[in-house]
């Protein structure tokens, strides 16, 4: 792989490029779908394959192959110059950033690895989180469970001299069960992931988590609906964690903030929440969203995004960089070797403070907690963003009265931060996935669970 990558990289130079990237992927896959006690879909097989990026004349070209030998991939570099001249002259020619060229071999596969780990046994953690479901109630009517794992090698090599090799493994398993008595029905997913070994998404008791999902779908069957208006928040870690990640990752990529389409553009230094409030996206954490070195050859870091309230920096790829006189701080990823990086999250999270759970409750008189999410959505331009609830519960005098479902929080990204009045001491992260310009890449976000002052609940009544 290596002697493919230093060729294509060549050619690319020969033809005219002043920079140039290459990486090569060989992975193994497998998908398991069951629901209702049936396997409904198995499907294993490989992807391979080699992207490569030329930079002709302050213009972008990329091209993606399958076709993995001398021929494929010197065609695969001509064609990505080719694709930068047809861009026409640039109005601000492309500069990267520098970076330092770097050598390295790493190896994320824990000690339950998945090559290593039958078949058989996968497709039983699976239907055991499935019977999970399935017998905890009559009243869950349609479950479903999915598994993925991937997992092989990529290579990475630029015209600089860097080479990264990384071999590693991921695999994800979510439980959805949905709920029907007397005309309502309910639905409730949750979710299990691991970067390495079959052994870290087993410590997360997997069929513990298919349970939780129809108990919680069973008892929403149950819930009134929310009060809407003005009122205090409590949202637990993995909706603050939906928050920090659409709110206030997506503001703080840095393509975004050259483009203008970002609320934070220009406000590094500046306050824009309250002293207690410190965000952080993290690609050193042992975690779900990881990698040691970003799509770029970069290493990855703990980027202090916003500190005590101060916007300190941006998520940064070597071109986003090079525009805002910053340095690159490994934030360029991409889903595949069919597609070209660009600016993304990996763990996003807000860090924990003082308070126990039970003191951030004892002050609200009249308010909301919020649990889990059911997506929403953000425009990062603007600063507003809507996010859905799985889960609420009703507060009065301190105290979780009743359950509430279809409850949604929404307000303006600079206001919310600065009415997060109290954080607490607990932590927690969630595994999912996010999309952007037509890649899906894994992510963690989360936090402790944190009180917000005059956050606008949506409801029915």
């Amino acid at each position: 792989m290596e002697d493919l990558a230093q060729l294509a990289v060549e050619e690319a130079l020969r033809l005219g490029a002043s920079y140039a990237d290459i990486r090569i992927e060989l992975y193994q896959r497998c998908r398991i779908e069951v629901s209702k006690g049936r396997i409904e879909r198995l499907s294993c097989g490989s992807d391979a394959g080699a992207g490569v990026r030329a930079l002709v004349r302050g213009r972008w070209g990329f091209s993606s192959t399958t076709d993995l030998t001398r021929e494929g991939v010197k065609k695969a570099a001509e064609e990505a110059v080719r694709s930068a001249l047809a861009m026409g002259e640039p109005k601000e020619p492309v500069e990267l950033a520098e970076a330092k060229p770097v050598k390295a071999r790493v190896v994320k596969l824990g000690a339950k690895r998945l090559e290593d780990t039958p078949l058989e046994e996968k497709l039983k953690i699976t239907l055991d989180s499935d019977k999970a479901m399935t017998s905890y109630s009559p009243k869950v009517k349609s479950t479903t469970v999915l598994y993925e794992e991937a997992y092989g090698r990529k290579v990475f090599a630029s015209s600089e001299g860097t080479l990264v090799e990384t071999v590693g493994s991921r695999c994800y398993l979510s439980h959805t069960a949905v709920a029907r008595e007397n005309g309502r029905i309910q639905s409730y997913r949750t979710r299990a992931a691991a970067y390495g070994g079959l052994e870290k998404l087993l410590e997360q008791e997997p069929a513990e988590k298919a349970r939780k999902a129809a108990e919680r779908a069973c008892m929403l069957l149950e819930a009134e609906a929310p009060p809407s208006g003005k009122m205090t928040v409590i949202a637990d870690p993995e909706h603050i964690g939906v928050f920090v990640h659409e709110a206030v990752g997506h503001a703080c990529e840095a393509d975004a903030v050259v483009a203008g389409e970002s609320c934070l553009a220009g406000k590094i230094g500046e306050k824009i929440g309250s002293d207690i409030v410190t965000i952080v996206d993290d690609s050193t954490l042992d975690w779900w969203g990881s990698e040691e070195y970003d799509d770029e050859g970069v290493k990855t870091a703990r980027r202090v995004l916003i500190e005590e309230g101060a916007l300190k920096s941006y998520m940064l790829n070597r071109e986003s960089a090079f525009k805002l006189k910053m340095g690159p701080n490994g934030s360029a990823r991409a889903m595949s070797f069919r597609h070209p990086p660009i600016v993304r999250m990996s763990n996003t999270y807000i860090q924990p403070g003082d308070y126990r759970f039970e003191e951030l409750l004892e002050d609200v008189s009249y308010g909301v907690y919020v649990k889990g999410s059911r997506g929403g959505q953000v425009d990062p331009a603007v600063g507003y963003f809507q996010f859905n609830a799985q889960e609420a519960w009703l507060i009065e005098k301190g105290e979780l009265k009743k359950l509430l479902t279809d409850v949604s929080l929404s307000g303006l990204i600079l206001e919310t931060l600065k009415h997060i009045d109290a954080v607490g001491r607990d932590m927690e992260l969630s595994v999912g996935f996010c999309g952007k310009a037509g890649q899906m890449v894994p992510v963690g976000d989360g936090g402790p669970h944190v009180r917000i002052r005059e956050a606008v609940v949506g409801g029915r009544r």
